[in-house]
């Protein structure tokens, strides 16, 4: 076989031709489960609708209707079921009135004998915990299942040993590509930064607590030397304020700037050092209270993400983020 290459980077699988993005994912999902009918069986296993494939389902990607938005997948079997997935690339999950439009098309669907129901699909810890806290039980009387990319892959696994030859080398395909591109095999991709912010003005009228807030941005003096800011910018920042961890955003794009007057209302144009600006994604809230829990001022700290979201302090992510690097090394010098 000869080596294939996009951009310069190497193409595993037929999936990674079309890149990482949400829709990607989802896309990918969808063109699985309808080629192999024992991974749509062991969907419908989880979701409490054995047998799907017996039940004449039809998957559909996309599907636009009036009012209530465009679904991701919809997964239809007459008089049987009836789900719609909504799928999120990271540590993000579908707004309220996100999901209160979908259980609005599943209420008013004719077919009353299906099973009706939502799927949220989404990124979450190793235990699975993060996202069963952020997702909803029920909305407006339809129910809500949280699944994690990682159950994705587990339940292409299961499937494997049943489907064909064909569908065998499908699912080892998709469950490489998830393996990959949902960042499931690179533990230090889940990196956050935690920083401190303040409500004081920098030069004009905007705080540094609004830059986040409100315009969802962040700058920082260009790292390197002993200024212990990032020379590369992280994946996820975090942010905490007033004692507690207010929120964690992925960076959706970054640029070296020398003058934040473009970017912020009635800021003084000044040519200075320069700094790495960020484009932050929608902020992550904490399911619940999580304080600081130690006596630090303005201290910037690395946690992988999800022993930020289940931890009761940002001091006990640290401690068990250096357990988990140290047992990373330990096994990477053993192996």
């Amino acid at each position: 076989m000869v080596p294939l290459a996009l951009h310069g980077k190497e193409i595993e699988t037929v999936f990674h031709l079309f890149g990482s993005s949400e829709n990607a994912m989802t896309m990918s999902l969808g063109w699985c489960l309808s080629q192999v009918p024992s991974f749509l069986d062991c969907l419908g296993d989880v979701l409490g609708t054995p047998d799907l494939r017996s039940h004449d389902a039809v998957i559909r990607l996309q599907e636009h209707e009036a009012g209530t938005g465009i679904t991701d997948i919809e997964i239809y079997a007459p008089g049987y079921a009836a789900w719609i997935v909504e799928a999120k690339r990271g540590f993000v999950v579908p707004t309220m009135d996100q999901l209160r439009k979908y259980a609005e098309r599943l209420n008013e669907l004719e077919d009353r004998d299906a099973t009706r129901g939502l799927v949220v699909l989404a990124a979450s810890d190793r235990s699975g915990q993060w996202l069963l806290q952020r997702a909803p039980d029920q909305i407006d009387g339809i129910p809500i299942r949280a699944l994690s990319w990682r159950d994705a892959q587990r339940m292409a696994g299961e499937a494997h040993g049943l489907a064909g030859r064909a569908g065998k080398n499908l699912l080892a395909q998709f469950q490489s590509y998830l393996g990959s591109e949902a960042n499931m095999q690179d533990q230090y991709s889940n990196w956050v930064y935690v920083v401190s912010l303040n409500r004081e003005r920098f030069g004009g009228e905007t705080t540094f607590l609004e830059v986040v807030e409100k315009h969802r941005k962040y700058f920082h003096p260009m790292g390197g030397s002993r200024s212990g800011w990032p020379v590369d910018p992280p994946n996820y920042i975090a942010f905490r304020y007033d004692g507690c961890l207010q929120s964690i955003h992925h960076v959706d794009g970054y640029e070296v700037v020398n003058d934040l007057a473009p970017f912020f209302p009635n800021q003084p144009s000044e040519i200075g050092d320069l700094r790495l600006l960020y484009h932050l994604g929608p902020p992550i809230r904490p399911a619940r209270e999580i304080r600081v829990g130690a006596r630090w001022r303005a201290k910037r700290v690395w946690c992988f993400i999800d022993t930020l979201l289940t931890s009761d302090t940002i001091a006990e992510a640290l401690v068990k983020t250096k357990e988990r690097e140290q047992s990373i090394w330990s096994g990477a010098a053993t192996g």
